[in-house]
């Protein structure tokens, strides 16, 4: 499975703008202000209420970019997504598009897949309220990662000893300052690069199991810690498979897709949606549920690249209604704000480049040499 190629083109050159564009514009004018009012002495109901309202902006800021995000995603290079259920999930699709509490997770055929399943979370009315289990170093990334931290995703070392103490924090945190968040992650922990499934097909090998093609065994450490912790406060865990219809055949697709414009043609996301008291909270229990669920994936993943698009047997669709609304509103919203603040820009000229900068530096020395904005809530608020 290669990677997507293909040089920069313009609707490639077209998204990065926008996206670095309304990063800025919300991160500079509505996360930075509000969170700087937290810093802010007051008595206690004040501060009460400051916490209130900065959450709300997150929130607002949250939705409005990731969809954002879906939006040019699905307009600007024509991505296609088709979301089904089995029956039973089909039987509880207004529960779906409430937004409920759950925990997903999903195959990671590519590094993307987190930022192609917002078009998914939009039409649960999800966007808000998910956070994303990644990779530490996405935390560092100017502008976006900055955000995600005032976001309060989940960051992992890939260290167990120092991940687990961070859970420890944050789990708890969310848990009672944001308890209708869903969570999302990886369990596979890595995508579906060759070098990812020569690894995966010697771990196999070395383990008497049977080799993949279509998705690694899953890591269930980080699962058997985190889903305890979060039961209380879901409503359902939510089994999501990824099949992709590749703009050519076998091409993954690839952060340098987002420049080529060689975007999958169509997604297609199968959810099944599992009542979280069917699940039992033993650790040994819970390990062996999740690669149970893998090995379903896998044979599901086999038949759909190898049998013609072919979806799991009983898959219905859902999730259909017309986005034209919401893509509409989050499109005239960053076009007003980014006038906004052009304009502020203009009119304080260079006072307004310096306090920018200002603004860029002080984000990066949280970020390398404090605990950030998101380690700042963890210990604070």
């Amino acid at each position: 499975m290669g990677n997507s190629g293909g040089g920069v083109t313009a609707a490639g050159v077209a998204f990065l703008l926008a996206l670095v564009l309304t990063g800025w514009s919300g991160l500079f004018s509505l996360l930075t202000p509000s969170f700087l009012l937290l810093l802010v002495p007051g008595t206690d109901a004040i501060k009460h209420h400051v916490k209130a309202f900065y959450r709300l902006v997150t929130r607002f800021v949250q939705w409005m970019w990731m969809g954002n995000v879906a939006f040019l995603l699905e307009k600007l290079f024509g991505m296609q997504v088709r979301v089904y259920g089995d029956a039973a999930t089909k039987a509880q699709e207004a529960t779906l598009r409430s937004g409920e509490s759950a925990l997903w997770f999903s195959n990671h055929r590519t590094r993307i897949d987190w930022m192609l399943l917002w078009s998914v979370l939009l039409r649960t009315n999800t966007l808000d309220k998910i956070r994303i289990v990644l990779k530490a170093p996405l935390r560092k990334i100017p502008i976006f990662g900055w955000a995600m931290q005032h976001f309060i995703f989940i960051f992992l070392q890939r260290k167990w000893a120092d991940d687990q103490v961070n859970l420890q924090k944050l789990l708890p945190f969310l848990t009672k300052n944001e308890p209708q968040t869903s969570y999302l992650i990886f369990p596979e922990g890595t995508d579906l690069s060759e070098e990812n499934l020569e690894k995966g097909a010697a771990f196999a090998k070395k383990s008497g199991l049977e080799e993949r093609k279509y998705s690694l065994y899953p890591r269930t450490t980080g699962w058997t810690f985190m889903f305890p912790m979060l039961r209380e406060k879901l409503s359902a865990v939510y089994d999501v498979t990824m099949f992709y219809e590749d703009f050519a055949p076998n091409e993954r697709p690839s952060e340098k897709a987002l420049l080529s414009a060689r975007m999958p043609k169509k997604i297609h996301v199968y959810i099944e949606r599992i009542d979280i008291g069917t699940i039992d909270n033993d650790q040994v229990k819970l390990a062996a549920w999740m690669e149970a669920r893998f090995t379903r994936k896998e044979a599901h993943l086999k038949q759909f690249y190898e049998e013609n698009c072919k979806l799991p047997d009983g898959a219905q669709p859902m999730l259909q209604g017309d986005q034209t609304a919401a893509f509409s509103v989050l499109a005239a919203f960053w076009v007003v704000l980014i006038s906004l603040v052009f304009q502020y820009a203009w009119a304080f000229g260079w006072f307004g480049v310096g306090l920018g900068v200002t603004v860029a530096i002080a984000y990066g020395y949280a970020t390398a040499f404090l605990s950030g904005v998101d380690g700042y809530q963890i210990d604070n608020l």
